[in-house]
C-alpha cells in the first residue's frame, strides 16, 4: 500500500498550499508541525474520525475521501482497487454529484477523453512525420529546420543521439528545458 494521505499533502504543497494554510483550513485541529511531519511520513497513528471534516477541508476533498485515504495509508485497505489512484479524488467528488447533474459530468469526461485520444493520435503522426523529416533531410538538421518543429518534436530530436545537428541547432536543443515530472 502507499502513503496516499501523505501524497495528497505533498500534492497540495507542490501546488503552493503551505502547511500554515492546511492548519488554518482545518481550524488548527492539526498544527503546522503535524502537516510538516505528515509530508515527511513521520506520523505513525491515523487521525481520529472526529477530525475528518476538518481534514477534508484542508485536503480539499470530501470526508469520504479522507476516510479512504486514512484506510489505505494506515490500515492497508484500498477503497476500490479498480480505480486508478489519480482518479480516486474525482470519484469521491462524483459520488456526491446530484443525479440530474451526472450527465453533464459524463459529457465533460467524454470531451476530455476525446481530447486525449486526439492528442495521442497527433503525437503518433508527429513522430512518424519527424522520422520521415529527419530521414530525408540529407545532412545534419539546421536551426531553421528545428524552428519549424513543435516542442515535443524538438525534445525527440534532442534525446535521439543518432540524429546529426548543426552547432547552432545543438545550441537551440540545449536550451530546451526538460519536461516537468507529473
Amino acid at each position: 500500500m502507499t502513503n496516499v494521505f501523505t501524497h495528497r499533502v505533498a500534492e497540495l504543497n507542490r501546488r503552493g498550499k503551505t502547511y500554515q494554510q492546511m492548519a488554518a483550513d482545518c481550524d488548527f485541529k492539526r498544527s503546522v508541525t503535524w502537516w510538516n511531519k505528515m509530508y515527511w511520513t513521520e506520523i505513525d497513528n491515523p487521525p481520529e474520525p472526529a477530525l475528518f471534516p476538518y481534514l477534508a477541508k484542508a485536503l480539499e476533498v470530501t470526508e469520504r475521501r479522507v476516510r479512504e485515504l486514512v484506510a489505505e495509508q494506515w490500515c492497508d485497505v484500498r477503497p476500490d482497487d479498480t480505480v486508478p489512484e489519480h482518479l480516486r479524488t474525482l470519484l469521491s467528488v462524483a459520488r456526491e454529484v446530484d443525479e440530474r447533474d451526472a450527465l453533464k459530468l459524463v459529457e465533460l469526461a467524454m470531451v476530455m477523453y476525446r481530447k486525449r485520444v486526439i492528442t495521442m493520435e497527433r503525437d503518433r503522426y508527429s513522430a512518424m512525420l519527424l522520422e520521415a523529416y529527419t530521414a530525408g533531410s540529407g545532412g545534419p538538421l539546421t536551426a531553421e529546420q528545428l524552428g519549424s518543429l513543435r516542442l515535443p518534436e524538438k525534445r525527440a530530436v534532442k534525446n535521439n543521439p543518432s540524429l546529426e545537428v548543426t552547432p547552432e541547432a545543438q545550441a537551440m536543443l540545449d536550451a530546451i528545458p526538460e519536461p516537468k515530472e507529473e
